[in-house]
C-alpha cells in the first residue's frame, strides 16, 4: 500500500471565528487535491519518539476521529542552536491535544547555496496542550454525489477538473460551510492491493475557547474505468463531531 499527503502550515494558535470556505468550483468543475507524495502521511509526520512519549504519558492510547501535523519548521535559537518544530493535532471522542515537538539539529557544514547543513541530534521535547471533550456523540452521513446528465448531452463537453491546495474543497457543499475555515486538514490518499483509490480527509475548527467541530472522512472507488474519475463520483462517508472544549493542561515531555 501506498502513501500520498497533503498538508497546511501552521495556523495562527488562538480560535478562529466562523468564516465562509473558499468559493466553490463552478457546477461543471471537479476539484482535486493536488498530491505530495510522502513516506510519512497524517499524525506519523510526528517524529517517532515524540509519538512514543506521549503514548508512555498516556496521551493517545486511545483511537484517533482526527489527527495530523502542520508543516515542520526549521529555528535557530539566539545561542546559535537549532531545532526542528512539529506542530501536530490529536481529537478523541474525550480530548484534544495540541502537541508541538521539538528537535535537536546539528549543524555539520554549508551547502553550495549557503544555507545550514542540518541533522537530527539528541534531545529535545514534546510540548503538550490538552483539553477534555464533552457533549454530543458523534454523527455519520453517508453522502452521494448528484449524478450527472447521460454522457454527451450538452455541448460544453465533459466537466473540468481543478486541482487544490484545500482539501476541503473536494468535500461537500454542506459540509464545508459547516466546518468553515479549519484550523487543521489533511488528505491522505491509499492504494489498496485490490486497486483504485482510499481518501481520508480529516480537518477541525476550534471555533471559540469552549467548542470545537472535527470532521473525519472516508471514500473509496475502484481501478475502473479510470481511479480519478471513479474516486470523483465516490460516496463520502463523513462523521462530524462537535464537542465543547475544556480549560487547558500544559505538559512537557523529554524526548
Amino acid at each position: 500500500m501506498g502513501f500520498l499527503a497533503r498538508r497546511t502550515t501552521p495556523p495562527v494558535p488562538a480560535p478562529t471565528t466562523g468564516e465562509s470556505p473558499p468559493a466553490p468550483a463552478t457546477p461543471e468543475e471537479t476539484a482535486r487535491i493536488r498530491w505530495r507524495h510522502s513516506e510519512h502521511v497524517g499524525w506519523n509526520k510526528l517524529p517517532v519518539p515524540a509519538r512514543d512519549a506521549l503514548t508512555r504519558a498516556g496521551y493517545t492510547t486511545g483511537e484517533a476521529l482526527a489527527a495530523g501535523t502542520w508543516a515542520p519548521t526549521t529555528r535557530r535559537d539566539p545561542t546559535g542552536r537549532y531545532w526542528r518544530d512539529t506542530d501536530g493535532w490529536w481529537i478523541e471522542t474525550a480530548q484534544l491535544l495540541v502537541v508541538r515537538a521539538r528537535e535537536a539539529l546539528v549543524h555539520h557544514g554549508t551547502s553550495g547555496d549557503g544555507r545550514p547543513q542540518l541533522r537530527r541530534g539528541r534531545g529535545g521535547h514534546v510540548h503538550v496542550t490538552a483539553h477534555q471533550l464533552s457533549g454530543p456523540v458523534p454523527s455519520g452521513q453517508r453522502w452521494s454525489r448528484p449524478r450527472s446528465g447521460p454522457a454527451g448531452a450538452g455541448a460544453s463537453g465533459p466537466p473540468g477538473v481543478r486541482l487544490t491546495e484545500h482539501v476541503i474543497e473536494v468535500l461537500p457543499r454542506a459540509v464545508q460551510t459547516e466546518l468553515g475555515t479549519p484550523t487543521g486538514q489533511i488528505a491522505i490518499r491509499h492504494y489498496p492491493a485490490h486497486g483504485g483509490y482510499h481518501d481520508q480527509i480529516m480537518a477541525f475548527r476550534r471555533i471559540s475557547a469552549t467548542e470545537l467541530i472535527a470532521v473525519a472522512s472516508v471514500r473509496e472507488a475502484g481501478a475502473y474505468p479510470d481511479p480519478d474519475a471513479a474516486i470523483d463520483v465516490a460516496d463520502w462517508h463523513i462523521t462530524t463531531y462537535r464537542p465543547r472544549v475544556g480549560p487547558p493542561t500544559q505538559r512537557a515531555l523529554d524526548l
